[in-house]
């Protein structure tokens, strides 16, 4: 089975739309809030995978966009039986994923949330299995301690990363480095920053 075949045709025709905007306005250098800033495509295949292999029934997304990350979540899960919970706090961009995840086939198996980090963490039910954040740190921070507690035993936490070159902002910025030590500092916790498409990313296990 290769990757295609995990997708339906709505569903391909959804993700290369969106892929190709994302492309369009990183080229252009857009800074709109209404961009799509999708995850890179082997990174949220990648996501797709460990929902899968972890047979996840319990999915938390920190930051929804236009659902591209979301498509891939919610299709492994679909697959689990499970179920993806997601949060933006821009309701256009809720309204924007609403409609992606209903052409894609996927509504029923997403529940879509507009508010802060804090907010939609102590909404979450428990124990999640896998956690993406993809939110920007600072927002999320403050959700962190709600996150950990209601992690499984093995669950992960995946924090999209950025450029190798920048990677010095985990010891530069307060708040990158609190989120770092929270994580890195938990003897609960394995973390990894792990590079995958030019990037560097942040993976934790709950032991």
């Amino acid at each position: 089975m290769h990757f295609p075949t995990l997708f339906s045709p709505a569903q391909i025709q959804v993700l290369d739309e969106l892929k190709t905007r994302d492309l369009e306005e990183r080229q252009a250098g857009s800074t709109e809030v209404m961009r799509v800033r999708a995850l890179r495509q082997n990174v949220a295949r990648f996501l797709h995978m460990m929902v899968l292999q972890t047979r996840a029934p319990l999915v938390a997304e920190f930051g929804t966009s236009a659902a591209y990350s979301t498509i891939h979540l919610a299709t492994a899960a679909q697959r689990m039986g499970g179920r993806v919970f997601t949060v933006d706090n821009v309701p256009e961009k809720t309204a924007w994923a609403r409609r992606s995840l209903e052409a894609a086939g996927l509504s029923e198996v997403v529940e879509l949330f507009t508010c802060d980090g804090v907010e939609f963490a102590e909404a979450l039910p428990s124990p999640l299995d896998l956690v993406l954040v993809d939110y920007g740190i600072p927002a999320f921070l403050p959700a962190l301690d709600a996150v950990k507690a209601k992690l499984r035993p093995g669950g992960l936490i995946f924090v999209d990363g950025w450029s190798a070159e920048e990677e010095d902002r985990w010891e530069t910025d307060p708040n990158y480095r609190a989120f770092k030590e929270g994580l890195e500092g938990d003897s609960g916790f394995a973390a990894w920053r792990m590079p995958l498409e030019g990037k560097v990313h942040l993976l934790a296990v709950k032991s």
